[in-house]
């Protein structure tokens, strides 16, 4: 090396890693923040309001450290099912109606009207 010359520092950087991102819900009555110490066991009836009559195939996993929940219910079957699930099936089991009217741009509307496709009507609670 020349008398003048700068002599490069080793510079050492810790490697690049996407950091966690803070996962907690915010809403803690949400059925996606329970734990398996906050869930139950609850007994009740499947009614299929989309198809009278026929089965619909379930497999959910709603929160960490919950077992995979995989059943085919049929209508008006009476069922011992975790209270998350049914709380799904009351509440986020349901289809989008889609509107075909158009503001003044020619763009589709949204109307965000929910429409269910079961319900699950919660006859007791099981104790833990």
């Amino acid at each position: 090396m020349a008398k003048n010359a700068i002599a490069p520092e080793q510079i050492r950087k810790e490697p690049l890693f996407h950091k966690k991102l803070n996962r907690t819900p915010v809403n803690t009555e949400s059925i996606f923040a329970m734990t398996p110490e906050t869930d139950h066991k609850v007994i009740g009836t499947f009614v299929n309001i989309e198809t009278p009559g026929l089965s619909q195939p379930f497999t959910l996993k709603l929160y960490k450290h919950q077992e995979p929940f995989r059943e085919v219910l049929s209508d008006n079957q009476r069922v011992t099912i975790p209270f998350s699930v049914a709380r799904w099936i009351n509440e986020e089991f349901c289809r989008e109606e889609h509107s075909y009217i158009q503001d003044e741009k020619g763009q589709p509307l949204k109307t965000g009207k929910k429409i269910p496709r079961g319900k699950f009507l919660i006859e007791q609670h099981l104790d833990k």
